[in-house]
């Protein structure tokens, strides 16, 4: 079962787009993904009703996904072999944990206070990165009863989301630098995946996410098969 988490402290509709996007490209190159969101308090669920829909979907409320929740939701879908959740920052870190290799991506639109809480964000996962020789790492890995339970490394992309055209990746990563020297202290820079999600028309976006019907265009359609083909890369 592979599981890709689209996460960020800043909610939701960016988020809520790329995981439809990846979701619908994953379907589309054969890998029979499930659409899990997580919703924040009084929001309801975007696709999780919609006709037309070619992937599997589910929701949970923010205060009911626990670990065993999401869990007990991906096992009532045996036929997918993937896991697409759409969740907020504060609710992933036991999920993570227990799936091998996960792939966490961080929508980032080019606004400078959005690269910054991405940035952020991805620096938050770092410890969880770490191959099990972190403290902290460890000490989740045990279970109640004492047993150690596996750890798996997570790898963790920056992905753009609506950056223009002419924007290549030295810019992208130009423009994260700028906000991840003080977050840095002697790690490597943030990884980001290129070419990310291109800018689509308002009214693409809002066909796609459609709480009674589902419709791709095209252009969505060809952007999400590239971007699930490049984060199936990352589990290889």
């Amino acid at each position: 079962m592979a599981l890709f988490v689209l996460l960020g402290s800043k909610g939701g509709a960016g988020r809520t787009a790329s995981s439809i996007v990846l979701s619908a490209g994953l379907a589309a190159i054969g890998l029979r993904p499930l659409h899990l969101q997580i919703t924040m308090s009084g929001v309801q669920p975007v696709i999780a009703s919609a006709n037309g829909v070619p992937f599997a979907t589910a929701a949970i409320a923010e205060h009911d996904a626990t670990p065993d929740a999401i869990r007990h939701m991906i096992a009532a879908h045996p036929e997918c072999s993937t896991v697409v959740i759409d969740m907020v920052k504060r609710t992933v870190w036991d999920t993570v944990l227990n799936y091998p290799a996960p792939v966490v991506l961080f929508p980032m639109r080019r606004k400078a206070h959005e690269i910054e809480l991405a940035v952020r964000d991805y620096r938050d996962l770092q410890p969880y990165q770490s191959s099990g020789t972190d403290p902290f790492f460890r000490s989740r890995s045990i279970s109640k009863s004492g047993a150690r339970r596996p750890t798996h490394g997570v790898c963790a992309r920056l992905l753009p989301v609506a950056w223009p055209e002419t924007a290549d990746e030295p810019a992208v990563e130009t423009a994260v630098a700028r906000f991840d020297g003080p977050r840095r202290v002697g790690l490597s820079r943030p990884h980001i995946l290129w070419p990310g999600i291109p800018e689509f028309s308002r009214d693409h976006l809002d066909d796609l996410i459609n709480r009674s019907e589902y419709v791709c265009s095209s252009a969505i359609a060809e952007a999400a098969v590239t971007l699930a083909r490049s984060v199936s890369q990352l589990r290889a």
